[in-house]
């Protein structure tokens, strides 16, 4: 196995690694020194994967094959959001976090903010485990010889190549449209209506003061009309009432809207790093069976190329018997012409011998 071998399967375990410690436990459910704590191991378990990644994708260039795979967009984006996590680090460990400092909104938003960031890290190492069965799956086609043999497994790459950029695409379709369709927004964000919400408190804020001044203008003025005094006091205490309803109302429904967004990002991550998962360990099957395959091919093959050479070699043998046999044929064949016309000489010497003794005779 070589080194770049060596490196995706490391890659590969601390993907696995960071989603274990990652996924394990609820951030929105510690206290201010335990988020830290997980945020600063993540963290650093993410940097890890970073550098280890950034080695894998220089290597992989120097290979200088056309279908190398470059996750150097990706590589950008995780250093962004490397800066960004460390950002908060470095500020959750120097501020004063202390519950009487905090206002009433921020002290609600702390527990979100620690699903959020754990739900950004849970995505870039999905993202992550993506990229990395890309160099994983080229790095198989590259070292399988079959590839060059036929157009089967070749085939087979080109084609799961072309789903992933397929899914990836139809990923990104499906996601805006189970926003729309699950939160009913009409095409406006959570923060678009969180912003709505907050100006149309800000405007009941500005009534309510209003309110006050024209109470403090009439008291100041008006003294003699003690009943409008006090009716005017009502309206005011109950335009107090209906504003801290309503933000009440406001704030409440904010934070049920961001735990189903986040229960919807989780289910998300989680469904499609096990459909990576899957994916990753069908291709895996697929790649072993067409080597096994090959393998067989290729041992038949040897075997039969043995068997092939011995019958030669015993057709041959035997082409060289009958040609030997042929030969000994034809001497014999000779010899025996030369016997039969040897005794057909010897007869006619004999018939010659035989007229002579009779010629000689009548004579």
């Amino acid at each position: 196995m070589s080194i770049l071998d060596e490196n995706v399967v490391r890659a590969t375990k601390q993907i696995e690694d960071l989603h274990n410690l990652t996924n394990k436990t609820n951030w929105a459910k510690l206290n201010h020194e335990g988020f830290v704590f997980e945020l600063e191991r993540s963290t650093t378990k993410l940097k890890e994967l970073y550098e280890l990644l950034t080695d894998i994708n220089k290597e992989t260039l120097l290979l200088l094959e056309k279908s190398t795979p470059d996750i150097g967009d990706f590589l950008e984006l995780l250093r962004k959001e490397l800066i960004i996590l460390e950002s908060n680090i470095k500020m959750e460990k120097t501020k004063n976090f202390k519950i009487e400092l905090v206002n009433e909104t921020e002290n609600i938003n702390v527990p979100e903010l620690y699903s959020s960031l754990q739900q950004k890290i849970l995505e870039l190492d999905m993202k992550a485990r993506y990229e990395i069965e890309k160099i994983n799956r080229f790095l198989i086609g590259r070292r399988t010889p079959f590839i060059k043999k036929g157009n089967t497994a070749k085939g087979l790459l080109e084609i799961l190549g072309k789903r992933e950029e397929e899914l990836a695409e139809l990923r990104k379709k499906n996601i805006d449209l189970k926003r729309k369709s699950f939160f009913k927004l009409d095409e406006k964000t959570i923060a678009e209506i969180e912003e709505e919400l907050h100006s149309k408190d800000k405007l009941l804020d500005a009534a309510v003061k209003d309110t006050k001044k024209s109470l403090v203008t009439h008291l100041a003025q008006i003294d003699y009309v003690s009943g409008s005094f006090v009716d005017l006091e009502k309206k005011v205490t109950l335009v107090e009432e209906i504003h801290n309803n309503f933000a009440e109302k406001t704030i409440e429904l904010i934070k049920e809207l961001k735990k189903e967004r986040d229960y919807a990002r989780h289910m998300a991550l989680e469904i499609e790093d096990e459909t990576l998962k899957i994916r990753s360990e069908h291709t895996k099957q697929l790649m072993l069976l067409e080597e096994k395959k090959i393998k067989i091919k290729e041992l038949t093959e040897k075997r039969f190329k043995k068997e092939i050479d011995r019958l030669r070699e015993e057709v041959n043998h035997k082409q060289l018997a009958l040609i030997n046999s042929q030969k000994l044929m034809d001497k014999q064949e000779k010899e025996i012409k030369l016997i039969k016309e040897e005794q057909n000489l010897k007869k006619e010497i004999a018939q010659a011998k035989k007229e002579l003794i009779d010629d000689e005779q009548f004579n």
